[in-house]
């Protein structure tokens, strides 16, 4: 893996050019529309953890990485009827969780480690994954992620999951997967909050991001940005690989920073029209970053694409900048992009200027 680029102290307002040119690969999935205009987000009495310093630094590959299983049920929402299997009273979503061990890092998740509380407590990502897949699809990304200090909590999508019973669907897709999302980030806030669980003390709930990719990047675009859905535990986005367009529903001035990932050779959405909605619609603070020549799933999944190890170092320089406030990961990430120049082009808006 490339090694981190050094960092130099900037400010996040320093990150605007447009950069880059070329690179390869193939890949599947899938993004539709939909309108998610009538979802009310969950809300959780738990309250967050406080930390009094900022979470450090630790690099990608740096900490071990722990894995678990889990099921989170919603007893409140039913599930549908879907291809010849029954419905079911509840949501029940077989929830995958990355997490720092104790250990030396060996670049792979081991089953069951014991946390390394003793660095936590840690900032929570909660990913969703896309259409006929799952959680596992992109275990490579996840565990960088966690490597770099992150619970990264990723739940099987209802009907949505390639392991749904009946195929996956797009049966109940929208508000109520929107939903199924910010449940997962409640109960996992609850479970850390909880002693004796296996996340206790492990989250910090100040400082949690919701990350997608296709169409699970439209249900983080949701939580983060949608008025209709937008949920305040959010502090920071990561989309990757869609037309956010496709959500149906234009974007309110959140506050909260956008990451967005766009591939110039996606099979199902194409990016002139991509990269044209984010210009116009998406609103500040945003990072419009694209993989050059690269197609919809593999740079997200496949440790040997090209643009895998870019998409690693990129992520955490954002999550880095934005979840445990170090300003000096964006000048990384500027950094990152200029250095590769045939794999990747970004350009950015900063926060407007407060009066």
């Amino acid at each position: 893996m490339t090694p981190r680029l050094a960092r130099t102290l900037v400010t996040a307002a320093t990150l605007v050019g447009v950069l880059g040119v070329t690179a390869c690969s193939g890949g599947g999935s899938t993004t539709r529309s939909t309108n998610t205009s009538a979802v009310t987000t969950t809300t959780s009495t738990v309250p967050p953890t406080t930390t009094t310093t900022l979470p450090p630094l630790v690099g990608v590959g740096t900490l071990a990485v722990g894995v678990r299983n889990d099921t989170y049920v919603d007893p409140s929402r039913p599930t549908p009827a879907n291809g010849g299997a029954p419905g079911a009273p509840n949501r029940s979503m077989l929830t995958t969780v990355w997490y720092p061990a104790t250990g030396s890092p060996s670049g792979a998740a081991v089953p069951g480690a014991a946390p390394a509380i003793a660095h936590g407590p840690y900032p929570m990502v909660v990913f969703a994954h896309g259409f006929a897949v799952t959680p596992r699809t992109y275990t490579a990304l996840l565990t960088q992620w966690a490597s770099a200090g992150y619970v990264v909590v990723a739940p099987a999508i209802p009907l949505l999951n390639g392991d749904a019973p009946g195929g996956a669907s797009h049966t109940d897709y929208g508000a109520a997967n929107i939903a199924d999302l910010d449940f997962v980030l409640a109960d996992a806030l609850r479970r850390a909050a909880t002693p004796g669980d296996p996340l206790a003390s492990l989250i910090d709930g100040n400082r949690v991001a919701v990350t997608g990719h296709s169409d699970g990047e439209v249900l983080a675009y949701a939580l983060a940005l949608e008025p209709c859905c937008h949920d305040s535990r959010v502090k920071a986005t990561i989309m990757m690989a869609g037309n956010l367009a496709n959500a149906n529903a234009a974007p309110a001035a959140t506050g909260v920073p956008a990451l967005h990932i766009m591939n110039d050779h996606d099979q199902f959405d194409p990016y002139p029209a991509s990269i044209a909605y984010d210009r116009q619609t998406l609103p500040a603070p945003k990072t419009l970053l694209t993989l050059v020549n690269a197609p919809h799933l593999p740079p997200y999944s496949q440790p040997t694409d090209p643009h895998f190890d870019l998409v690693v170092h990129a992520t955490v320089d954002f999550l880095d900048a934005t979840l445990k406030g170090h300003p000096e990961a964006v000048s990384a990430l500027q950094a990152l992009v200029t250095g590769s120049p045939s794999l990747a082009m970004l350009e950015s808006t900063p926060a407007p200027t407060q009066p």
